[in-house]
């Protein structure tokens, strides 16, 4: 049988938060900021300013 798949027009451009645990794998400090890789739960890993997280630890800068 064959699923059906419908576009969903109305989601399209909302914005909203993703929010995931994760562990910080790495982290570098530029001229530009911070930036932290991070592994989330999903087993996923990629690169995000420090900005853009919240930290157990309180760490922003």
């Amino acid at each position: 049988m064959s699923e059906r798949v419908k576009k969903r027009e109305d989601l399209i451009g909302d914005t909203g938060v993703i929010i995931r645990t994760f562990k910080v794998i790495d982290a570098r400090e530029g001229i530009h900021g911070v930036d932290v890789r991070v592994c989330d739960s999903d087993g996923e890993e990629y690169w995000t300013s420090l900005e853009d997280v919240e930290l157990d630890s309180g760490v922003t800068k």
